[in-house]
C-alpha cells in the first residue's frame, strides 16, 4: 500500500490563467509553517503516575496528509505505555478528515522513543491546524525531576508524498512529583539517538532514511550491518554539526532477513536499531 497515495491540490492552472488575464490579486505573503507540540507546554505528574500527552498542529496553515512524530524521552524517568487498542493514539484531526477510511497506521516504539505514522486514506484528502494529530501515555518514574518529551529529526509531515517544509517542533516540559529547581533536576541535554527505521519491516530499496541526533558536534558514522555483522551499506566518518540529522543512505539489493542500524560517534557512543528487510 502506497502511503503517501492521497494527492495534493494543484492551483497551478487557474493561477497561470489569470496571470495571463490579468485579473490576479496582489500577490500574498505565503502562509508560514506551522508548529508541532504538546497541548500544553508543561505536564505534571505525580511521582509513580500515568499521563496522556495529546501532540497537536497549533496554526491553520499548511496543509499536510501524512506524518511520521518522533518522540524522544529518558527512560531512567520515563516509560512509554501504548494504549490498547493503539488505534486510541490516532489523533482526531487525522480520524475526522476521512469518514470512508481508517488511517493507515504504523505505531513503533523503543526504549527510548516512539515514532507514530497516520496517512490519511481519502484521495485528495488534506488537513491544516489548530488539532490533535497524536496520542501517548507515559508511566513517570517514582522519583521528584523534572524531564522532556522531544520531538526528534525523524519528525516529518508530507503532503500527497512531498514533504512539508519549515516544521517548527517544541519540546514538553513533564514535572514528576514535587522537584527541586537545582542542577540534578533541571532537563538533561539530549543524549545522542538514532531514530527508529520507518517502516520496519520494509521491502529493499534503492535508498535508507535514518534520522539521528548528535549531543555534540563530533564525528560519526552509521552502518548497516547484516546478521553476521558485516558491513553491507553506510555513511562514511564525517564531521556533522550537533543536533537532529537526516541523511539517505544508498543501498544495495539486499537479500530478505534482519539487519542492525548502528550510529557511532568519535567519543565512542553507539546506538543501534533492528531493521527487517522482506523479500
Amino acid at each position: 500500500m502506497d502511503r503517501f497515495s492521497a494527492r495534493p491540490r494543484r492551483p497551478w492552472n487557474l493561477l497561470a490563467a489569470c496571470l495571463v488575464a490579468g485579473l490576479c490579486p496582489a500577490l500574498v505573503t505565503p502562509a508560514r509553517a506551522f508548529t508541532v507540540a504538546g497541548a500544553t507546554d508543561t505536564v505534571a505528574v505525580a511521582s509513580g503516575g500515568t499521563f496522556t500527552v495529546d501532540f497537536v498542529v497549533r496554526d491553520p496553515d499548511l496543509p499536510f496528509n501524512a506524518f511520521d512524530l518522533s518522540v524522544h524521552f529518558d527512560p531512567t524517568r520515563l516509560t512509554n505505555s501504548p494504549m490498547s487498542p493503539t488505534s486510541l493514539q490516532r489523533g482526531a484531526l487525522m480520524v475526522n478528515a476521512c469518514t470512508l477510511n481508517a488511517p493507515f497506521h504504523i505505531f513503533t516504539p523503543g526504549p527510548d522513543s516512539v515514532v507514530g505514522t497516520l496517512v490519511i486514506l481519502c484521495d485528495g484528502v488534506s488537513v491544516t491546524g489548530p488539532g490533535v494529530i497524536y496520542r501517548l501515555q507515559f508511566n513517570a518514574a517514582a522519583t521528584n525531576a523534572i524531564t522532556q518529551l522531544t520531538l526528534g529529526a525523524g519528525t516529518s509531515f508530507y503532503n500527497g508524498g512531498p514533504r512539508v517544509p519549515g516544521v517548527t517542533k517544541r519540546a514538553v516540559v513533564v514535572k514528576i512529583g514535587n522537584p527541586t529547581v537545582d542542577a540534578g533536576d533541571r532537563p538533561r541535554p539530549p543524549a545522542a539517538a538514532l531514530d527508529p527505521v520507518v517502516p520496519n519491516p520494509a521491502r529493499a530499496g534503492r535508498a535508507l532514511a535514518l534520522s539521528f541526533s548528535l549531543p555534540r558536534a563530533e564525528s560519526s558514522e552509521v552502518a548497516v550491518l547484516d546478521a553476521q555483522g558485516r558491513g553491507v551499506a553506510g555513511s562514511p566518518w564525517s564531521l556533522r554539526d550537533a543536533g537532529p540529522q537526516r541523511i539517505e543512505v544508498a543501498l544495495p539489493p539486499l537479500a530478505p532477513g534482519r539487519y542492525t542500524i548502528t550510529l557511532r560517534t568519535e567519543s565512542g557512543i553507539t546506538r543501534t536499531r533492528p531493521w527487517v528487510v522482506l523479500r
